[in-house]
């Protein structure tokens, strides 16, 4: 894998298994390679099945579900690390079948763990757009004019919020006194920086007139991190987290996700929970009222096992996966 230097295959000797059953099995063999100042990253090969549409058969092929990449350093708690990961790997599996792909898990191939020596770089959270996003014209990346501020900012978050409350047409990306003072009227009492998913509902509590969603991206690809439990408040706020680190405004979703509908000229309605989209408000209102309870997921998977996550989203796929009501 590019980027990393060594890579470990550990291969499944049962069938039968699932993915979460598979991981199990190997948690502790696999957390052999999980050394001191690695970064680390785990591809599940699995085979997926789907029944050919023109003549009823078979089709499997095999697919990689892969992990973000996690950083092992020794005041990690192994066993902790072990179930983020898991769950991001449950979580992309459950998202390569929404949408009506007719895809549906088959049996597990091999679980690959990669890694690299990893060398700590300075505490700077401003990173340029990759030119994917930057291509879009859909996001706020907000910049100190100072290099040194700029390479110290931890608070992207709260400008991010505060730009969201206080759009002006030219340069928005630029950080004016103005708007720091705007920043410093959020409640951000016994919030630490830089920002962490987990604070975000404590901030949507003490700011009660705002709700924030946001959006993860990894290898050109686009999936929810986190949707507000906040309904219909006066300021929806959607962002985008790069590299588990910097927080970036999308000031424009329908753009930001067009290449997700097969009429880009259109403006979508979409859905954060799943992703998909709509031409109707209305028609988006109807899915939301079963996609929140997760039932616009359904996928089916071999063994039935009770599984829990300490993430209500991921946790919510994973039911949807086993059929666990």
């Amino acid at each position: 894998m590019k980027g990393f230097a060594k890579g470990h295959t550990i291969k499944a000797k049962n069938q039968t298994f699932d993915p979460k059953t598979f991981l199990l099995a190997v948690k502790q063999k696999a957390l052999e390679k999980f050394q001191n100042q690695t970064k680390v990253r785990r591809v599940l090969k699995a085979r997926m099945e789907k029944v050919s549409p023109t003549d009823g058969s078979s089709i499997v092929e095999i697919r990689n579900f892969q992990s973000k990449t996690a950083i092992v350093l020794e005041s990690n708690n192994l066993d902790e690390l072990w179930t983020e990961l898991v769950e991001q790997i449950l979580e992309n599996i459950a998202v390569s079948q929404m949408n009506g792909s007719g895809w549906t898990f088959h049996s597990i191939v091999s679980l690959d763990i990669h890694t690299v020596k990893y060398k700590p770089l300075r505490g700077d959270t401003y990173i340029p757009l990759p030119k994917f996003l930057a291509s879009k014209k859909a996001l706020i990346n907000m910049k100190f004019k100072s290099e040194k501020r700029r390479n110290e900012d931890v608070q992207c978050f709260k400008l991010c919020i505060a730009r969201a409350l206080n759009p002006v047409q030219d340069h928005p990306e630029r950080i004016t006194r103005q708007l720091e003072k705007h920043a410093e009227t959020l409640n951000f009492h016994e919030i630490s920086f830089p920002m962490k998913l987990k604070y975000i509902k404590k901030f949507e509590q003490q700011n009660p007139q705002i709700s924030v969603n946001v959006l993860g991206y990894e290898d050109k690809k686009i999936f929810p991190l986190r949707v507000s439990e906040m309904a219909e408040r006066e300021h929806d706020v959607n962002l985008l987290l790069l590299e588990d680190k910097h927080f970036i405004l999308i000031n424009d979703l329908s753009r930001f996700l067009s290449h997700q509908m097969s009429n880009h000229k259109e403006k979508g309605f979409f859905c954060l929970r799943c992703l998909n989209s709509f031409t109707k408000k209305e028609v988006l209102g109807k899915h939301k009222e079963s996609c929140d309870k997760h039932d616009c997921v359904k996928l089916r998977m071999p063994i039935q096992n009770s599984i829990k996550s300490t993430n209500p989203l991921v946790s919510a796929l994973i039911l949807s996966v086993t059929g666990i009501n």
